[in-house]
């Protein structure tokens, strides 16, 4: 190191010597010129190129930048589309490996299970606010929905009428408490199926209103939220239409601490 110091030292030395020689040089050529303002500049111009090189400070033609590319981004964006159609560069390994990885996890959502969250409390004290669920999308091909089951659904057209809203793709969550066939009554804040009160041990409370008795039409089905008295559901809105339900929850795997299946009745 100290030896690489002496040297670097030394041309230092050398190359102001040169500048010096190249100032006096400049100046005696002055001394004779005609004095014109070129001649002063060209002489400037002179001084201040030996000083630069005896810095070791690069010219301005030295230093100018180059493009990497070698010419503008346009250029470069038509090389790269060019060898993309002819399955070249790394323009086309990106997207040879990102759309089938992409393709599959969308058919995944699209056709067996998608990921929901829960924006209110209406079935509190299964789900609460900002818990997040797996909703699978297969059974509904293949069977009719069973009574306890918790649902994502698109809601009817009587649930917009009701809240004064037009349809903006927003899905409701409920649970399936009668199905095609049942007769559904709710009495003395309990829920009672075809004549048999039903055991429900997620609700929150007993529901404080009465339901007279009405039968679920084929094709239909009828739902609550677990929070009785603060669910806007089918004692409100009617049956829900079977092919309105995307699909089944059965899996919350959000907040950790609650992770775990959906109970079902």
């Amino acid at each position: 190191m100290k030896r690489e110091h002496i040297l670097a030292s030394n041309v230092r030395t050398r190359s102001l010597h040169a500048a010096s020689s190249v100032y006096m040089h400049v100046l005696m050529e002055g001394s004779g010129g005609d004095g014109s303002s070129s001649s002063r500049t060209e002489r400037v111009d002179k001084i201040l190129h030996a000083l630069s090189e005896a810095e070791g400070v690069p010219s301005q033609e030295a230093a100018a930048p180059v493009a990497e590319d070698g010419g503008p981004w346009t250029d470069r964006l038509s090389r790269e589309w060019t060898m993309l159609r002819n399955g070249e560069g790394e323009a086309y390994e990106f997207v040879r490996e990102f759309l089938p990885t992409f393709a599959f996890f969308l058919a995944i959502r699209i056709a067996i299970v998608e990921p929901r969250y829960i924006p209110s409390l209406s079935m509190y004290p299964t789900f609460e606010i900002n818990d997040q669920l797996a909703v699978e999308k297969v059974s509904k091909w293949t069977r009719p929905p069973n009574r306890g089951e918790v649902v994502v659904f698109d809601p009817p057209p009587l649930f917009w009428e009701l809240t004064a809203r037009r349809p903006d793709g927003e899905a409701v969550i409920k649970r399936v408490v009668a199905v095609a066939g049942d007769t559904v009554e709710v009495k003395g804040g309990q829920l009672y199926v075809n004549g048999q009160r039903r055991d429900e041990p997620y609700v929150a409370e007993l529901a404080q209103y009465n339901l007279d008795p009405l039968t679920v039409p084929a094709g239909s089905v009828f739902v609550l939220g677990d929070n009785r008295n603060h669910s806007f559901d089918s004692h409100y809105w009617g049956f829900l239409p079977t092919k309105n339900i995307i699909g089944h929850a059965t899996l919350r795997y959000w907040p950790p601490n609650r992770i775990g299946a959906v109970p079902e009745a």
